[in-house]
């Protein structure tokens, strides 16, 4: 085949890329990545009973976000669960944008990052997650 005759490739192809296709992973599956979007405290940790599953919130843990539309407290309430146990909020000032978007079918997560007892309140900061 002369030059002239040879295909033109729109795209190169990447051999990792075309295996995860083959086997049926859609491509936002491949992209898949997760977006840092917030660093905070958890609310209202001193309103919960959190002596027994204090022990258990290390950093290798993902809590799951839990959307509350009708919390009669906050409109934009997103809850943060470890397993059965609420640990708390996401604080009402800055939880209207994740509450949107969760709203419209986005996901979340939140990883821990710090712990600590202060008296009767536990204070844990967190790093908040869009699994894009």
């Amino acid at each position: 085949m002369s030059q002239e005759q040879q295909p033109q490739t729109l795209i190169k192809v990447n051999a990792s890329l075309l295996a995860a296709l083959s086997k049926g992973m859609g491509l936002t599956q491949v992209m898949q990545r997760d977006i840092l979007v917030l660093e905070c405290q958890v609310a209202g940790t001193s309103y919960r009973h959190l002596e027994e599953v204090e022990p258990s919130l290390s950093q290798e843990v993902k809590l799951e976000l839990k959307r509350e539309a009708a919390n009669a407290y906050d409109n934009w309430a997103v809850a943060l669960h470890f397993g059965k146990h609420k640990i708390g909020y996401i604080p009402r000032d800055k939880n209207e944008v994740i509450a949107r978007l969760m709203d419209a079918g986005k996901a979340f997560f939140a990883t821990i990052q710090a712990r600590e007892w202060k008296g009767r309140w536990l204070c844990i900061d967190i790093k908040v997650y869009l699994r894009d």
